[in-house]
């Protein structure tokens, strides 16, 4: 008993930040006027990954979960909708995917339900290969958030402690990969700041 309340607690900090993550990222994408850099598959697969941790904590009554996924997916959403030109339109669309997704996670059969988790594992897989190109670009201060990012790392590592605690294989391997997805974009828009950008350049 112990131990799940300990998670729950880890679960809710987690959730914190991830209702968090977005707003940088949206606020930024605003302010600069474009996105570049910034990849709209990502923040919609995390937006459809969002429904389906909330089906699967409808199943699993956690209640962190729950509360952490409709929060999360409605601030991803958000960040889509700063990135797209066609707001009206894929707010529907989204929106009946989100639902879609939620049921499907909440009532399919665990062992259709797990694959779909470690599919939305990889939610970060665009923007990993978005970053990899503006880095082999040289492009320098791109729309990506470093906030955002530094969020999402601290919402993951507490989901990390949540998956541990509870003993869950599903939670921890899923966690693992998107937490080391992360990390790599991370590293690499470090290697696209301005700055470093600018100790890559030769000098005459």
């Amino acid at each position: 008993v112990r131990s799940v309340l300990l998670a729950e607690i880890f679960g809710f900090a987690a959730a914190v930040q991830g209702v968090l993550q977005g707003w940088p990222q949206a606020r930024k994408v605003r302010a600069l006027g474009h996105s570049t850099g910034v990849s709209l598959a990502m923040w919609m697969m995390m937006t459809a990954s969002s429904a389906a941790w909330l089906g699967y904590g409808l199943r699993t009554a956690s209640p962190s979960l729950i509360a952490s996924t409709v929060a999360t997916g409605v601030i991803n959403a958000n960040v889509v909708l700063a990135i797209s030109n066609d707001r009206a339109g894929l707010a529907a669309r989204m929106a009946a995917i989100f639902l879609g997704v939620t049921a499907a996670a909440a009532l399919l059969p665990l062992w259709a339900v797990n694959p779909l988790l470690f599919f939305f594992t990889l939610s970060r897989v665009p923007q990993v290969l978005r970053s990899w190109k503006s880095r082999r670009a040289g492009a320098a201060g791109t729309a990506v958030s470093f906030a955002s990012n530094a969020l999402s790392l601290g919402c993951l590592s507490c989901w990390m402690v949540y998956s541990v605690l509870l003993a869950s294989p599903t939670l921890i391997g899923t966690t693992a990969i998107a937490l080391t997805l992360n990390v790599v974009v991370i590293w690499l828009e470090a290697a696209n700041s301005p700055r470093s950008s600018a100790t890559r350049q030769p000098t005459s």
